[in-house]
């Protein structure tokens, strides 16, 4: 396999830029130095981009190169703003999430892209057809190749990584910038394939056609693979210390998105030989399809432990009077949340919602940070300050405001409420907490709460 002068100078660089890019990034992490880790990323993100694009503008042109690019981005808003919206209600650092994005979209596929090409070549060399690389070697090398961002952000930012719903959002995102990369790939063929054929119009009909197939009916076939190693991945992440248990789940879990890789990869292949090209699309809604729908499913059941989670940990401190069975019983689902912001923009306008929703995440920081403490994993103390702090000043926003409800005190077992009498009396809790009511623990943290 000989290169061109202009290939290998473009390797060379590819490779600099790599390795300059890794060092920066391990003497940022020593340094907890965060511009030094941006800076390493950025540089190996430009390693792994450039090998892509050399090798879709020396296979396609720059023109087919341009036109896949564009098919490509189409379908990615929605591909990356389903695991954005699946994660919304949490913190995530923006970084974290763009890091994962990025190494899926240049990382993993440089590498799959240089280990499945030099497969289908041995292959081909030795008298088998070199479609079979997408059987052998494809589900190996891209299955780990993608899971890897995920995993650096397990090893090196473990905070920000505490279980099942977070690995699923990481990996998700690693897949579909993979896929929209692939699809670039794709897609350039498609037109240069069509263009070649007939005409342009020709190319561009290829290319709408492998959109509307790939790009909307499956897009979600590579989030969906890696989707499985994320599952191991967050189970590892919920049990620290216990390095067995968590090799086995990740390495488990990840043999299993490979099957399936292979199932999907073969089906295509199977069927190009047999001369049967139904067996993909029967496969698709016999099993894939029904898979996909239950992955979506426990991902949306995942989200809304997530919200339980909070309402679970903070139980504690309505028996202290911190928090009042109401804001308690308003954090159990995420309807219930969205309702109080509505009830915060009715009465306290714009500002009030924000300041609800401020309320929500600081809430749920604090029942994250309790949640990591009861597994066993380090916990930050003065961020569980921070957010009873940010608690106090959202609650400052919205007290009172509501004309409909009178002030009441929560002690930890039965209200204080000021009657139109004015006097205040004490009335017990019911069985279940009833909202609209308004509430303030004996802090001097007044609360009205919908």
């Amino acid at each position: 396999m000989n290169l061109s002068s202009t290939a290998q100078a473009i390797l060379w660089t590819a490779g600099i830029l790599t390795l300059g890019g890794v060092a920066l990034a391990w003497i940022g992490l020593a340094r907890k130095n965060r511009a030094l880790v941006v800076t390493g990323t950025l540089l190996l993100f430009a390693g792994g981009g450039t090998v892509l694009a050399w090798a879709i503008v020396e296979g396609a042109g720059a023109r087919a190169a341009a036109v896949g690019l564009t098919a490509a981005l189409l379908p990615a808003p929605i591909l990356v703003g389903a695991f954005l919206w699946l994660g919304r209600y949490r913190r995530r650092p923006w970084l974290v999430l763009a890091f994962c994005f990025g190494w899926g979209a240049c990382v993993s596929t440089a590498i799959s892209l240089a280990v499945n090409t030099g497969a289908a070549y041995l292959l081909e060399k030795n008298g088998y057809d070199q479609n079979l690389a997408a059987v052998v070697s494809a589900p190996v090398i891209e299955e780990i190749a993608k899971l890897l961002g995920p995993l650096l952000v397990y090893w090196f930012a473990r905070r920000h990584l505490t279980g099942t719903l977070d690995a699923l959002v990481y990996c998700g995102l690693a897949g579909a910038g993979f896929a929209v990369s692939e699809n670039v790939l794709y897609a350039s063929g498609a037109y240069l394939y069509g263009a070649e054929s007939l005409d342009a119009a020709a190319g561009i009909a290829q290319v709408t056609l492998l959109v509307v197939v790939r790009g909307l009916a499956t897009m979600f076939a590579h989030p969906l693979m890696t989707g499985l190693s994320a599952i191991g991945l967050g189970k590892a992440a919920r049990r620290p210390g216990r390095k067995g248990v968590q090799t086995v789940w990740i390495i488990g879990m990840l043999l299993c998105g490979m099957a399936l890789h292979a199932l999907w990869n073969g089906s295509s292949v199977l069927g190009v030989n047999l001369d049967m090209p139904a067996l993909w699309f029967a496969l698709y809604p016999a099993f894939l399809a029904p898979l996909f729908f239950t992955m979506v499913g426990a991902a949306l059941w995942l989200r809304a432990a997530d919200a339980r989670r909070t309402e679970r940990m903070l139980a504690p401190l309505c028996a202290a009077g911190q928090v009042s069975p109401p804001e308690l019983a308003s954090l159990a689902t995420f309807s219930r949340r969205a309702s109080a912001r509505a009830w915060a923009r009715r009465y306290a306008g714009p500002h009030g919602e924000r300041a609800m929703k401020d309320f929500q995440r600081a809430a749920s920081d604090i029942a994250e940070e309790y949640d990591l403490a009861g597994i066993g994993r380090p916990w930050d103390e003065r961020a569980v300050e921070h957010a009873v702090h940010r608690i106090s000043a959202a609650r400052a926003v919205y007290t009172g405001v509501d004309p409909y409800t009178p002030p009441a005190l929560w002690d930890g077992r039965r209200y204080h409420i000021t009657f139109p009498d004015g006097q205040m009396r004490p009335v017990e809790a019911p069985a279940q907490p009833v909202m609209p009511l308004p509430m303030a623990p004996p802090s001097a943290y007044p609360v009205t709460y919908a």
